[in-house]
C-alpha cells in the first residue's frame, strides 16, 4: 500500500475477506476511495478528526475522534493505515453485538488496564455528549446509570466480562455507550 493508483495487494485483500464481511469488490472500492484521500497510505489523526468532524457537524468531534483514533490506530504507529480501518470500519459498522461491545471496552478503557473507571467512562461520555450537541441527561446522570446496571461487584470499575455481559443484556445500556 503507498501511492496513488496503486492497487490492494492480494494478500491483503485475502486476509481482510477472511477478517471481515466486505466482499473483494468492496474493499478494492475502499481501498480506492482511502487512497484517493490518503495517498501516503495512512491517515493522520488531524484527518481523522477532520472526518469526524464533518459526519457529526452539529456538534464538536474532536474530543471523541481523538479517543477514537487511538482505538483504530492499533500498532499505536500515529497513523491510521487501510488494513486498520477497514478492520474498525467492519467492526463498528458490520460486526456482532459481542465485536462492537468489545471494540466499545478497549474505546473505554483509555489507559488499557482492563477494567474502565468512573473517570473513564465520564471522559468518553462527555466526549460524545459534546459531538452530539442534544442528549437530553448530562454526563454524570448516564454514568451513574452505566455503573448502576454494569458495576455488579461495586468495585468502582467496569470489567470486561462485566461490560460486554452486562451490556449485551440491557439494550438502553448499549444505546447510552453508543455502540449499537
Amino acid at each position: 500500500m503507498g501511492k496513488t493508483g496503486s492497487k490492494v495487494r492480494p494478500e491483503v485483500l485475502s486476509s481482510l475477506t477472511e477478517i471481515t464481511s466486505f466482499t473483494e469488490q468492496e474493499l478494492k472500492q475502499k481501498y480506492n476511495e482511502f487512497m484517493k484521500y490518503h495517498p501516503s497510505g495512512k491517515m493522520s489523526q488531524t484527518e481523522f478528526v477532520d472526518m469526524y468532524q464533518q459526519i457529526f457537524s452539529k456538534g464538536d468531534a474532536k474530543s471523541f475522534a481523538r479517543i477514537t483514533f487511538k482505538s483504530f490506530d492499533r500498532n499505536q504507529d500515529g497513523g491510521v493505515d487501510f488494513k486498520e480501518f477497514i478492520c474498525a470500519l467492519y467492526i463498528t459498522s458490520r460486526g456482532t453485538v459481542t465485536q462492537k461491545l468489545d471494540w466499545a471496552f478497549n474505546l473505554y478503557d483509555l489507559d488499557g488496564n482492563g477494567a474502565v473507571s468512573r473517570d473513564e467512562c465520564l471522559n468518553i461520555i462527555r466526549s460524545i455528549h459534546t459531538m452530539m450537541a442534544n442528549r437530553a441527561e448530562t454526563p454524570d446522570v448516564i454514568v451513574e446509570k452505566i455503573f448502576d446496571t454494569l458495576d455488579k461487584n461495586s468495585d468502582g470499575v467496569i470489567s470486561k466480562a462485566e461490560f460486554i455481559e452486562g451490556s449485551s443484556k440491557n439494550p438502553q445500556i448499549v444505546s447510552l455507550l453508543n455502540v449499537s
